[in-house]
């Protein structure tokens, strides 16, 4: 039986039963999330028991990150069209066996190649769970109340996933991790089956496979051609025809949105000039995180000697950092000018990648590291929640999901290209303290940039405190 569109939670016990519904939404988004952060310390161990080479191990990353950001938009569409709970089931189904797979791979194209499906099921199980989320709790004060404690996971998601990864990795060994997820999803999927309702949402038609299959595929000939073009030179013949196959694929993905009745896309949105400078800022700054984590991972065990474990330990601070992040931002918008609230956010991560830069064989992590860290993270955490919201101010409810899909989309690609980019130049240093200074210099810059999109773009009459305070919250 198909339940009606947005049909509440049925049953005695309904309280309780969306409590069930909370819990559930967020130990998946915790599955997800652990599942991206234990790959930043398990890099080392997956390059040298798969012989991954130079740049290449950058896609054990890339090929999870990619799919994610390209299809996350159809994910969402699909959830609204054929039912946000079926949705969700399909995408966790995915998850959980690729899951599995990755960590029965014994070859570096089958790691590769289950990786991408591990994102193509988040991207199905990401915007669906938190449809289920919003369809369960009436807007207002108890739907506020969710979405806090959603966020809350999400930054508390990032500390676990590295300690898990840190002490599986040193303990038992990183395939482990992954049949780990796998068998945490299925067991959540058995669960979900009979506690988590169907909705869908009225008047939602139209299924954009195409402009989802431009999109991705253009973006993964990008993100190839910048990789080979590292190694081999840009008038190579192979990376001249991936960067005319990443063109001609993003032309026919804006043809196919302006021509559909019912694009993934819908152009005219970015008439708005905040979701039009939030999702350009997004993309410079989207990168900052992943490639601070990928280059200090593999400094930290290669030029410091830290374990596995002891590198998941040093990193940890940075997920209370965020965590501090996404609780001051909140305060300071209502009272600031968002604006400004970005400028100094982002001037916080180019300070912090600046003295992280300088981090060197005698480096005392405790004194020199860990400072500059926590100002990277703390700026990050800042801004990225800025953004978010800055997003989905001044829209109708009715394009709300669009402009959260888009944000997500821009910070999942933005991260995957410029961690190609970056970690390409500190591999052509021969992975050498001078080569992951490049990559940090590179994320300074990116920061810089940042700031002045934002100024640029936004003025005072385009976005204040006031817009901000009654955001609807939902990246």
């Amino acid at each position: 039986m198909t339940a009606a569109p947005n049909a509440p939670v049925p049953g005695p016990g309904r309280a309780q039963r969306r409590s069930a519904v909370l819990l559930i939404m967020c130990l998946v988004q915790f599955v997800v999330l652990v599942n991206a952060m234990f790959m930043i310390v398990t890099l080392p161990a997956i390059q040298h028991d798969l012989r991954f080479e130079g740049d290449s191990l950058t896609w054990v990353v890339n090929a999870y990150t990619l799919p994610l950001g390209g299809f996350l938009l159809l994910g969402g569409r699909s959830a609204d069209l054929f039912g946000r709970k079926r949705v969700f089931a399909t995408g966790l189904g995915l998850f959980s066996a690729a899951s599995a797979l990755c960590g029965l791979s014994t070859t570096q194209p089958a790691l590769l190649a289950f990786r991408a499906l591990q994102g193509l099921g988040a991207a199905l199980l990401a915007p669906a769970a938190l449809s289920i989320l919003t369809a369960t709790f009436s807007d207002g004060p108890e739907r506020r109340k969710a979405l806090a404690v959603w966020s809350a996971v999400n930054a508390g998601s990032t500390g676990v996933g590295l300690l898990i990864g840190g002490v599986l990795t040193a303990t038992v060994s990183w395939p482990f991790v992954f049949l780990l997820n796998g068998i945490t999803g299925v067991a959540i999927l058995l669960v979900s089956s009979r506690l988590v309702p169907e909705s869908r949402a009225p008047g939602v038609t139209g299924f954009d496979l195409g402009g989802a299959v431009t999109v991705t595929s253009g973006l993964l000939a990008l993100v190839y051609a910048v990789l080979r073009g590292r190694q081999h030179g840009w008038a190579d013949a192979v990376t001249l025809g991936a960067c005319g196959a990443a063109i001609v694929l993003l032309a026919a993905f804006v043809l196919i949105q302006r021509i559909r009745r019912a694009p993934l896309v819908r152009l005219d949105v970015f008439r708005l000039r905040t979701l039009t400078a939030a999702n350009a800022t997004m993309f410079l700054v989207a990168g900052a995180p992943a490639t601070v984590f990928y280059v200090l991972t593999i400094h930290l065990q290669e030029t410091l000697g830290y374990s596995a474990l002891t590198t998941a330990l040093a990193l940890l601070p940075a997920a209370a950092t965020v965590a501090l992040g996404s609780l001051i931002a909140p305060r300071l918008l209502p009272r600031h000018d968002p604006r400004l609230v970005l400028v100094v956010a982002l001037a916080l991560v180019a300070l912090g990648v600046t003295l992280l830069a300088r981090v060197g064989p005698g480096s005392d992590y405790l004194s020199e590291v860990l400072p500059a860290l926590c100002t990277m993270f703390l700026g990050c955490s800042c801004a990225i929640l800025t953004l978010f919201m800055l997003a989905t101010t001044r829209l109708p409810e009715s394009d709300a999901g669009l402009a959260s899909g888009l944000i997500n989309t821009t910070l999942q690609v933005g991260s995957g290209l410029w961690l190609a980019v970056l970690s390409s130049a500190a591999l052509r240093s021969g992975l050498t303290p001078g080569g992951y200074a490049v990559a940090l210099w590179g994320v300074a810059l990116l920061a810089g940039s940042a700031a002045l999109v934002v100024l640029v773009l936004l003025r005072r009459r385009h976005v204040t405190a006031a817009d901000l305070s009654d955001a609807d919250r939902h990246g």
